[in-house]
């Protein structure tokens, strides 16, 4: 899954802020990002951080919950 949404072949730069975008996010929340990546780019994916980062602790934990579910349907 990550493969296909190119998270296999970062550039540098792209790892670094990815990397950046973790270390905030689990500061932040305290749990890592979890998203469902199939289907996305790795854009997508950076987009989606930093529109999430901004969330409140509660929603956020609500919104990994739903991507954990998410995951789960698309691997049965």
């Amino acid at each position: 899954e990550q493969a296909s949404a190119g998270l296999d072949a970062l550039t540098d730069k792209e790892r670094e802020l990815f990397s950046k975008f973790n270390a905030a996010y689990v500061a932040s929340f305290g749990f890592p990002f979890i998203i469902a990546v199939k289907g996305k780019t790795k854009e997508e994916i950076l987009a989606e951080f930093e529109a999430r980062i901004g969330n409140s602790r509660g929603v956020e934990f609500e919104t990994a919950c739903k991507q954990v579910e998410r995951i789960a349907l698309l691997r049965l």
